[in-house]
């Protein structure tokens, strides 16, 4: 029997409270020039921020990281929020030179995408909503594949006088997979969905106790060919949590969860995980968030699929200048492996993210990204012993000519190197888009 899921009530809960609000609040304001260093294929805002500490799930996988670097949507509140509703639409080109990310036979396409989108920020006295919704189409050229996705990430942070607050959310992150295992030479689309509902109960000026439920979920068009093997999971977490009045805080966390695989004959599982978060306001223009956790994951009556270990992330905000913004950070994640007959999956990532504002109109950024990939205690199968290092470069330019109109750029370099030669890939990108904002 399947076992119950959280994200139906969470899904719902949020849309009821958050859509007839955009729908009944609808103005025009401008929009800031587009997310920096967005790819044309997949436009992008801001990386998300993670409220009241909260992590357990890492904000973007190793999957998403490496396909899509910037999300398309965030439901945070980010520093160039205007009040309101915007629309948006958006036209881009892009053309790869190895499309389906194969070591031989690599194929060259060209990619088009036309989409359209909203956003929408209001504070109701001690309430706040952001909805952020963006739906896609790409169409590929010789491959003759064509496709839609839908990203959305809606948010209310709610509060009940001075001593109760919380956030319930859901997002839903859908992209092309660069990542997979093998080079299977089809485009493999990945949707990644995530809903919390957490409340907050004031101890004092700076204690707080936490409890609240999750639901996380990925699913991919080729389940056996993910990362991660396609978890859902349904968690209740408790915490507490210590707040300065700079903005700094540190949480602790337990989660547990139970779960299954999208894989048809997978074994369910049940997972538990301890978790400290740090988020320190060093300086106005400098911000650390940190995580460190001991992740454990069980499965029924299969125990060579056990693993367990430490996860944890690193991440750092440089505003070094009025002009200049540096992102740069590691994580250490942990996987299911449901090929052969045991074994999980082991990713570290590194990345640095400069962005230079050269005008009001005009900003350059570029983005590296390192991850190691490791096949740990793989039995039955040829992965045994498998490493993958995926090396990521991207250039982009933002160019806004008039206040509605945006226009991106972008050159980026993908490449795998992998024990089995078989799967090594190199790609070259360049991309090309336009987005009207009202």
């Amino acid at each position: 029997m399947k076992k119950p899921s959280f994200r139906p009530l969470l899904t719902v809960t949020a849309a009821a409270c958050l859509l007839p609000a955009a729908a009944l609040h609808a103005q025009t304001t401008l929009q800031s020039p587009g997310g920096l260093g967005e790819s044309a294929a997949q436009p992008a805002g801001q990386p998300m921020a993670t409220p009241m500490g909260q992590s357990m799930v890492v904000p973007m996988s190793p999957a998403a990281s490496i396909s899509q670097p910037f999300p398309p949507v965030t439901g945070a509140v980010l520093d160039t929020d205007r009040e309101g509703l915007r629309f948006r639409a958006l036209a881009g080109v892009e053309r790869d030179s190895n499309v389906t990310r194969v070591s031989s036979g690599k194929i060259s396409d060209t990619i088009t995408d036309l989409g359209v989108g909203l956003r929408f920020n209001k504070r109701y006295g001690l309430q706040r909503v952001v909805v952020d919704g963006e739906y896609d189409h790409y169409d590929f050229d010789k491959l003759s594949t064509k496709y839609n996705t839908l990203n959305y990430s809606a948010a209310w942070y709610w509060a009940v006088g001075n001593v109760l607050d919380g956030v319930a959310s859901a997002d839903r992150k859908q992209f092309r997979d660069v990542t997979v295992s093998g080079g299977t030479g089809v485009i493999n689309r990945r949707t990644e969905r995530n809903e919390l509902l957490e409340g907050r109960y004031k101890l004092g000026a700076a204690w707080r106790v936490l409890a609240g439920v999750q639901h996380t979920d990925a699913r991919s068009t080729d389940p056996t060919n993910s990362w991660d093997g396609d978890p859902n999971v349904n968690s209740e977490r408790v915490g507490v949590q210590y707040e300065l009045a700079t903005g700094s805080s540190i949480t602790g966390r337990y989660r547990h969860g139970t779960g299954d695989y999208q894989v048809g004959l997978a074994p369910s599982f049940k997972d538990d995980e301890s978790e400290v978060v740090v988020h320190w306001a060093a300086t106005p223009k400098t911000a650390l968030d940190a995580r460190l956790a001991q992740f454990k994951r069980d499965h029924s009556g299969a125990p060579t699929r056990n693993f367990d270990g430490t996860v944890g992330s690193l991440a750092a905000t440089w505003d070094a200048t009025a002009k200049t913004r540096l992102i740069a950070g590691w994580s250490h994640d942990l996987g299911s492996y449901l090929g052969g007959t045991g074994g999980h999956l082991e990713s570290d990532r590194i990345y640095i993210a400069p962005t230079w504002r050269a005008t009001a109109q005009t900003a350059f950024s570029f983005r590296y990204e390192h991850e190691n990939r490791k096949w740990a205690d793989v039995t039955g199968s040829l992965d045994a012993g498998r490493t993958d290092k995926f090396n990521v470069a991207a250039l982009g330019l933002d160019w806004q000519p008039w206040r509605t109109v945006g226009v991106s750029a972008q050159l980026r370099n993908e490449r795998r190197s992998s024990s089995l030669p078989i799967f090594n890939y190199r790609a070259n990108v360049v991309g090309l888009a336009v987005k009207l904002s009202i």
